[in-house]
């Protein structure tokens, strides 16, 4: 009474046999589909963080930049300011040793600001 052939007969037993493999695919498929699915997600996720993380590390890269240059700028102005209290004080047109004259100049010229001043053009 066991045997499927006794109930149903031979052909309604293959036939039991190959829908049952067809469901046993089907399944199989779509188990890989949804882990091809799922992967694919994932890996979409992956490359927004990426290009995300890329841009905020190039916005980081700007910003940095452009507030080391208005540091720079504003440490040039104070030094131009310095320049004209300096030259207009009481006593500035007094004649200074040319050593002590020499070394202040050679300290401004090392100053972005004075980069292109005649004073501190290098001798060739």
């Amino acid at each position: 009474m066991t045997d499927v052939g006794k109930w149903f007969g031979a052909n309604t037993a293959r036939l039991i046999l190959i829908v049952g493999l067809i469901v046993l695919i089907a399944t199989v498929i779509s188990i890989r589909s949804c882990n091809v699915a799922r992967t694919a997600t994932t890996e979409t996720s992956l490359a927004t963080g990426q290009a995300g993380a890329a841009a905020e590390s190039g916005a980081d890269a700007v910003n940095t930049v452009g507030n080391r240059a208005q540091a720079e700028e504003q440490s040039d102005a104070i030094s131009r300011e310095n320049d004209g209290a300096i030259r207009n004080a009481e006593g500035a047109t007094v004649v200074v040793p040319a050593a002590v004259s020499g070394a202040g100049i050679s300290a401004l010229c090392r100053r972005t600001a004075y980069q292109g001043d005649p004073r501190c053009a290098q001798p060739q």
